[in-house]
């Protein structure tokens, strides 16, 4: 049978998702909503109205985010693509930020770099990852969070959404 083969692959998977969510759960997707399980990332509703052309680009990428962070292809490939990849959807959200929350998605991509760089010290194991630690970084991110949360939903006129929902 192949299902032995397919377990580590599988348990490597979920290994790379629960880290990478346990890093981002209360920065990156508690920025748009997001419940603090990496397993139920919200996902923004299709927007009400138009958007301002001059957050086009940056509501896009909020939903390009929440989709692959939601996606069930999230932390394939281990915990280093993963981080990889979290890195660049934080970079990507801090490039195309309106001014009023360019200082916010900074803050995150920053406490977002501590906790991945948090996790690379346990070489990759979330079992190692110090727990105060990202409670800490989720603390500290809550405030620009808050306001990340309230402005995108404002100017992208989004509502997010548990999936399934």
């Amino acid at each position: 049978m192949s299902t032995s083969a397919a377990a580590p692959t599988r348990r490597g998977a979920r290994t790379a998702t629960l880290a990478t969510g346990l890093v981002l759960s209360g920065v990156l997707l508690g920025a748009c909503g997001g419940d603090p399980a990496p397993t139920a990332a919200s996902v923004p509703a299709a927007p009400t109205t138009t958007v301002d052309p001059a957050v086009r680009s940056y509501c896009a990428t909020v939903a390009r985010v929440q989709a692959e962070q939601s996606s069930p292809q999230a932390g394939q490939g281990g915990v280093q693509r993963a981080g990889a990849a979290a890195r660049k959807q934080v970079d990507d959200l801090v490039a195309t930020a309106p001014p009023e929350l360019a200082a916010d998605w900074r803050t995150v991509q920053r406490l977002t770099d501590q906790g991945l760089d948090s996790l690379a010290r346990t070489g990759g194991d979330p079992r190692k990852i110090d727990r105060d630690e990202l409670t800490t970084l989720r603390q500290q991110a809550e405030p620009a969070v808050a306001h990340i949360k309230s402005v995108t939903e404002q100017r992208c006129h989004t509502t997010f959404r548990a999936p399934g929902s």
